[in-house]
């Protein structure tokens, strides 16, 4: 958990206004790229797609690895790890283990294999502890292309020390 609460955080705050709205990326289909967050100096590449079941958002952490979350602003007080499959466009169901931190359902995306069939999903289907739910992220492999332009631009842009 420890891992991945400063950026639980970080995408709660992509929650609360006022902050830039999304701004769509070409080619991915509803997904939208946020680059400032309320509260947040620095620029803070983040893209996410709404869906009427669960929203999904990506993030990239400090070693450029991407983190996938899951959230819905009527999920309340999760915290601790849980135990999750997941279905990737109707395929057989995998398991993972993720962390939980106030309404958003986490996982650091490390496995090449996993990352690589994300890239091409159109629907993620995810079992949680408390219920069923269905993302659709037709355009996830173009949002985590312009997510990663995003973060390069922004490390281009900082200040050497």
């Amino acid at each position: 958990m420890k891992r991945l609460l400063p950026f639980a955080a970080l995408l709660a705050a992509a929650a609360a206004p006022p902050g830039d709205a999304p701004v769509p990326i070409p080619g991915a289909g509803g997904w939208g790229l946020v680059e400032r967050l309320p509260g947040v100096p620095q620029p803070v590449c983040h893209a996410r797609i709404n869906g009427p079941e669960a929203d999904t958002m990506l993030l990239l952490n400090r070693d450029r690895q991407p983190i996938l979350a899951a959230g819905r602003a009527d999920w309340h007080e999760l915290l601790g790890e849980a135990d999750v499959t997941l279905s990737i466009d109707g395929d057989p169901p995998i398991r993972l283990k993720m962390e939980m931190f106030n309404n958003l359902v986490m996982k650091l995306v490390d496995d090449k294999a996993l990352l690589d069939r994300l890239r091409r999903a159109r629907t993620l289907d995810w079992t949680f502890p408390f219920g069923r739910y269905r993302a659709d992220v037709a355009g996830i492999g173009t949002a985590l292309d312009a997510l990663a332009a995003c973060a390069r631009r922004h490390a281009a842009e900082a200040p050497v020390a």
